[in-house]
């Protein structure tokens, strides 16, 4: 074993809990198999183009699975010449274990051999730009593009609005480590979407991106690049754990990029006479970053040096603190990873919801009954076949379930006098649970399109709930339970949601998309804790409202000016007797939507920040209250 693999493996076990859990199994009814519905082999002898070619182009919103086993392809699969407003989306792809599961591409083969013109492997979409190729979602899987292949590109991965790509490794087995981009993020308007805990090992470029709305990467590992680890010309980018080794350049911001980046090192073992960092652009934040073998930690193009403040933050732009004492920097909320919720891989622990029958299907006493019988029998987990479905009645969650699994399906709920927002219960109460902790995860609608006014989830119990890869939903997302703790991830609000956190309650948020134009998207009080990487929003409603000791960091993302005709012009965030830090850039379409862009009220003294005081239209960091 070489010294730099058992480093690659050292770091993915350090770094990537979520990757230990590596074997996902399925009911054969929630997954369409690609060996058994079209004859994959995955043995790493036979061509399996066709059929992993047929199995992409035939189903979207169902969840391609791939069991274990060695998928060699001679040429690229998955869309390849999208259309926008098409049936071009909706790409689903699992595979039973990181490790196990590989898609590789065949030694010399025809058409990956220019580096100038990289011809992609895999892709999720790639051609005409759109911003609705909706609810992207990838996991598991290892991509290899072989050897003599220098002008492949090993996986493009496009989402918008909500999407995940996790626990993928994409890797070149080139001697020489050949190949042009590891991770392909070029294709136009990609975004918002979450990335998570991926390993590129060699390549040209380890991670390149093109015009991005907003995209989270976290746990980022980048490997024995061959000229840059992460290229990013004009992509707006949140970045957390980002890890590079012997990087000759370990990042690159390009003139239009937009880049917060936290908790980053960057390492390599033959002295590099230049930066860890290059920046043309100047919308640059940096916290807790580190080098070692670089002569500096980060450059511009005039070859002026930049290093860490006091505060362990950077960045070129003007930082912005109107009340309080000392100068602006972040809040440092302490920082949580979701908790390990353990994969069921015994199936008889399943229980189906849905007939996967046309039409929108009331499932409320069918997934009552479900979760009654779970708590009878031990089952842990619920999942929803093909379908649309519908809730009219309250669901009391309780005993051995720990995850409700969508299936990329959709669930809306109905306005009844039952789960009316006044008076009556939340579509979801918590109460009695056995488990430490309970995730949602993976419904491509969760709410509803009709705005219904019901409150989705009440936690009663001691559970942590995880809320992970749920589309549009048009709903209050909780009532507020003193002490609870909640996790989203990947989580798209419809028009409106409103995100509510109170008395004693902390949230942590990786890629939150809010959407609204007129309700508050977000409403933090009563000393509650909300930290959020990478917020994207839509919509001329106030962002944020923070009051009454309450404690609210958002680090990254953008704030997206696309709807026309809407009169408000309230502040983006509010700061009422509360301590908030905010980084965020801005995008608009047609015009500016906000005048103010924060107003702060402290012990009555009111100060406001104005979009005409801002430089290079972006807020590096404004510090609200605190010492």
């Amino acid at each position: 074993m070489t010294h730099v693999t058992l480093i690659t493996i050292v770091i993915s076990l350090l770094l990537c809990p979520a990757a230990l859990a590596d074997d996902f199994v399925f009911p054969a009814d929630a997954v369409v198999n690609v060996k058994t519905k079209y004859g994959a082999v995955g043995d790493g002898k036979v061509d399996d183009t066709d059929a992993l070619r047929r199995a992409l182009e035939e189903n979207r919103m169902r969840t391609i699975y791939f069991p274990n086993g060695t998928y060699l392809i001679s040429d690229s699969i998955g869309i390849l010449n999208g259309k926008p407003h098409s049936r071009d989306r909706f790409l689903q792809l699992q595979g039973q274990s990181r490790a196990g599961t590989i898609i590789k591409l065949k030694d010399n083969a025809p058409g990956f051999d220019n580096p100038v013109k990289p011809k992609v492997l895999v892709s999720t979409y790639q051609g005409k730009s759109t911003g609705d190729a909706m609810h992207t979602n990838v996991r598991q899987l290892t991509i290899d593009v072989g050897k003599g292949n220098p002008g492949a590109a090993g996986f493009r991965y496009f989402t918008n609005n909500t999407g995940t790509m996790r626990n993928v490794t994409i890797r070149s087995s080139d001697p020489r480590k050949r190949g042009a981009i590891g991770l392909d993020l070029r294709q136009s308007q990609n975004g918002p979407g979450l990335i998570q805990h991926i390993t590129v090992e060699g390549f040209d470029r380890s991670v390149v991106t093109g015009n991005t709305f907003s995209l989270v990467l976290e746990h980022i590992n980048l490997i024995n690049p061959r000229k840059v680890a992460f290229d990013n010309p004009t992509g707006r980018l949140t970045i957390r754990k980002l890890h590079t080794r012997n990087a000759p350049l370990a990042f690159r911001n390009g003139k239009h990029g937009h880049l917060t980046l936290i908790d980053a090192d960057f390492t390599t073992d033959q002295p590099v006479d230049g930066p860890a960092i290059q920046f043309q652009s100047k919308k640059v934040f940096l916290r807790d970053v580190t080098q070692v073998g670089y002569a500096s930690l980060a450059q511009d193009t005039k070859d002026k040096t930049y290093q860490l403040n006091a505060h362990g933050e950077m960045f070129p732009l003007t930082g912005y603190r109107l009340l309080g004492k000392g100068d602006a920097h972040t809040l440092r909320l302490s920082v949580e990873e979701p908790p390990a919720i353990p994969w069921e891989t015994d199936l008889t622990k399943w229980i189906g919801i849905g007939k996967g029958k046309k039409g929108k299907q009331d499932v409320s006493d069918e997934l009552q009954d479900a979760i009654d019988k779970a708590a009878e029998t031990g089952a842990t987990t619920i999942y929803f076949r093909k379908g649309d479905y519908q809730i009219s009645k309250p669901i009391r969650v309780h005993g051995n379930i720990r995850r409700i699994i969508g299936m990329a399906c959709s669930l809306s709920f109905k306005l009844t006098p039952a789960l009316a927002l006044d008076g009556g219960a939340a579509v979801f109460t918590l109460e009695n649970l056995t488990s430490d902790a309970i995730v949602f995860e993976r419904f491509f609608l969760f709410g509803g399109w009709d705005r219904p006014a019901v409150c989705t989830f009440e936690n009663k119990s001691h559970a942590v709930v995880v809320l992970s890869n749920l589309g549009h939903g048009t709903h209050r997302m909780k009532r507020n339970t003193p002490g609870t703790r909640w996790f989203i991830e990947d989580l798209t609000g419809g028009r409106p949601n409103t995100l509510t956190v109170g008395r004693e309650e902390k949230v942590w948020a990786r890629h939150y998309n809010p959407e609204s134009p007129r309700a508050d998207m977000i409403h933090v009080t009563d000393g509650g804790q909300l930290w959020i990487l990478g917020l994207k929003t839509e919509g001329r409603a106030t962002h944020v409202i923070a009051e009454n000791g309450a404690k609210v960091e958002v680090l990254g993302g953008v704030s997206y000016q696309s709807w026309k005709n809407q009169k408000l012009d309230p502040p983006m965030f509010k700061v009422i007797n509360a301590e908030a830090s905010f980084t965020l850039g801005f995008y608009h379409w047609d015009r500016w939507h906000f005048n103010t862009i924060v107003e702060e009220i402290q012990q009555g003294q009111t100060r406001k920040l104005f979009r005409k005081e801002l430089k290079n239209y972006h807020l590096p960091v404004y510090r609200a209250g605190g010492e």
